[in-house]
């Protein structure tokens, strides 16, 4: 196995930020890969520029008629936002995009095995941070997320060689037009980088191709060196199992992109870690940097060794996230239990917890975690005092959420002559029928809880005056 293509030119970057978005509780989950990769250019002035590719299925989106020049298709709208969080869960920076998709037909549209790529950017500081990346069906209003539990941003080092990420991909080729109305969302350097956001091949395939950038090379204009690249190929015991061996190329200037196309015609299924080890003749300084990829069989059975499924938005979620998910669910003696368990202990608990209330062993899916995870996504997007401060969950609104479920109706109730706007929830197969009353007391749209005759909730058989801000003396 010998086969490896090189190119190498000049750096350039650029990013697409577009606005727009809303979620809506009634929504499925979308299937979203995604990945992300560190781009630490000393240019940058102390920043380090990241990327997030993903990947969704083109069949899971809702598509609209639409009538063109070119005769009568379908359409669907697609919305995509990042949020960067530091390690207190504020919300820190976000990038956000919106793109389209055609196809000619229905039968087109619902082809399986299509995805829809793209990618979203941030400028990032030196720090500790996660992430949560979310795509919206604008049409059909389904959803799905991606969280990234840590990612941590060194200070970029501007005194020796600095290798970045090194970004999978599916194919890379070389674009003339890189504007964004000729496809541009996903070229980058004059080649267009169709991303495998989570480096899942098929025994089917026989390469991979890897996109990498290289910063502070020595570089006088007049004077020609060389890099020296080595590629190998690490099994699951993080054994060598294939050296691609040494390979010469020229440097272009101070800093550099490689492109390699790798075959792996020979690997059998399973899990790897691709290493890339760059040299710098001249003065001795090299970089390294790696990254795991997967290859099952063509037959789509997977091998013992290779367990692959569905990222949920829960693989990746934070401890505290998982606490917060079923902090108004458990009962007390397991809320006690939880707290009194370490760190690993506490996941493996709430693991458990929502595997053992899974209502269909038979699927895939746990129906009962995807409701929770809407719940609480639904109640920091709606229910935050602040925009982006993802503490929607801790409200009054948020905790009946999530320990209630979504309720059969929802009433808001503008300004009565005096006092301020309220709500009422129904829920009709609760306990026989209950109801819920909300009130933004303060004015600040933080609505409390004033009465619900729901067991063991607050009562006020005086709630619609107070919520009217009427004394009960002052009525005949």
């Amino acid at each position: 196995m010998n086969n490896l293509k090189i190119s190498i030119f000049p750096i350039a970057f650029f990013a697409i930020f577009i606005a727009g978005f809303s979620l809506t509780i009634q929504a499925e989950m979308l299937n979203v890969q995604s990945g992300i990769s560190l781009y630490p250019d000393p240019r940058l002035e102390g920043n380090t520029y990241i990327e997030f590719p993903f990947a969704v299925p083109r069949n899971q989106f809702s598509f609209l008629a639409e009538e063109d020049s070119a005769g009568p298709g379908l359409l669907a709208a697609i919305y995509a936002e990042l949020i960067l969080y530091d390690t207190l869960d504020n919300p820190v920076d976000s990038s956000r995009t919106y793109f389209l998709t055609r196809a000619r037909d229905s039968s087109e549209a619902g082809q399986k095995d299509i995805r829809l790529f793209n990618r979203l950017s941030l400028m990032v500081p030196p720090g500790i941070y996660s992430a949560r990346l979310t795509v919206l069906d604008a049409i059909g209003k389904n959803e799905g997320s991606f969280l990234y539990d840590r990612i941590v941003v060194d200070s970029v080092i501007d005194d020796r060689l600095n290798l970045s990420s090194l970004e999978f991909a599916y194919n890379i080729s070389v674009v003339e037009d890189s504007s964004e109305e000729a496809g541009g969302r996903l070229v980058k350097n004059g080649r267009e980088i169709i991303p495998n956001p989570m480096g899942i091949y098929s025994e089917a395939d026989s390469n991979i191709f890897i996109y990498a950038e290289l910063y502070n090379l020595e570089f006088e204009g007049n004077t020609s060196d060389s890099l020296n690249l080595n590629y190998r190929i690490l099994n699951s015991d993080n054994v060598v199992y294939h050296d691609y061996g040494d390979l010469v190329i020229s440097k272009p200037g101070s800093s550099s992109v490689v492109c390699n196309v790798l075959d792996i015609s020979d690997l059998k299924p399973g899990r790897y870690e691709l290493s890339l080890i760059a040299t710098e003749f001249s003065t001795g300084m090299s970089d390294s940097a790696s990254g795991r990829f997967i290859l099952f069989p063509s037959s789509g059975e997977l091998a013992d060794v290779v367990t692959y499924t569905k990222k949920h938005p829960m693989d990746t979620a934070s401890l505290q996230t998982r606490m917060n998910l079923v902090h108004y669910i458990l009962a007390p003696q397991q809320l006690a239990m939880l707290e009194s368990l370490n760190d690993t202990g506490k996941v493996r608990f709430i693991d458990q917890f929502f595997a053992d209330h899974d209502p269909d062993l038979e699927t895939e899916e746990n129906e009962y975690l995807d409701d929770i995870f809407r719940r609480y996504i639904y109640a920091n997007e709606n229910f935050s005092n602040l925009p982006g401060a993802n503490d929607g969950w801790k409200t009054d609104r948020g905790r009946v959420l999530l320990q209630y479920g979504v309720w059969d109706e929802r009433e808001d109730i503008p300004a009565p002559s005096y006092g301020r706007p309220y709500e009422v929830w129904s829920y009709y197969s609760l306990q026989g029928g209950v109801v819920f009353v909300f009130q933004d007391i303060d004015g600040y749209g933080d609505s409390r809880l004033v009465h619900s005759d729901a067991r063991g909730e607050i009562y006020n058989s005086d709630w619609e005056n107070l919520v009217k801000d009427i004394e009960p003396t002052m009525l005949k």
